[in-house]
């Protein structure tokens, strides 16, 4: 796999994400569930046909928002130290059969911008 792939896949496997989140938010199932997680599900059922949709969308950026960010991490364009000097990540993809391949290099396009590529496709 190399990290063409991956962005394509990871785009594609969070296309269905927001759905998720929000079916379980409306019905959230379970023992325990938190007054909260009830008054959120009685917000949802009360809103309109036409308020539903941007409450999908805002879902939808907050899970491309997130995994942007993880991407960035990886990209060394963003860093989770504060101050001095900065450590790095490498993701390596393992095949079946031993071979590794390096998925963040630090040359080539780098893997949030070919998320943000393959998500526009993978999103219609």
């Amino acid at each position: 796999m190399d990290k063409n792939t991956f962005a394509e896949r990871l785009a594609q496997s969070m296309a269905g994400t927001s759905d998720g989140i929000l079916k379980y938010a409306q019905q959230p199932v379970g023992r325990g569930v938190s007054a909260a997680r009830k008054a959120r599900a009685q917000w949802m059922s009360e809103l309109d046909e036409a308020q539903r949709p941007w409450l999908h969308q805002l879902v939808e950026e907050g899970v491309h928002a997130g995994v942007f960010g993880v991407l960035c991490v990886l990209d060394h364009v963003r860093s989770l130290e504060d101050v001095g000097e900065k450590g790095t990540f490498t993701l390596t993809y393992t095949s079946p059969s031993g071979e590794q391949t390096q998925i963040n290099p630090e040359s080539g396009e780098m893997l949030h911008d070919l998320y943000n590529w393959f998500s526009r496709d993978a999103h219609g």
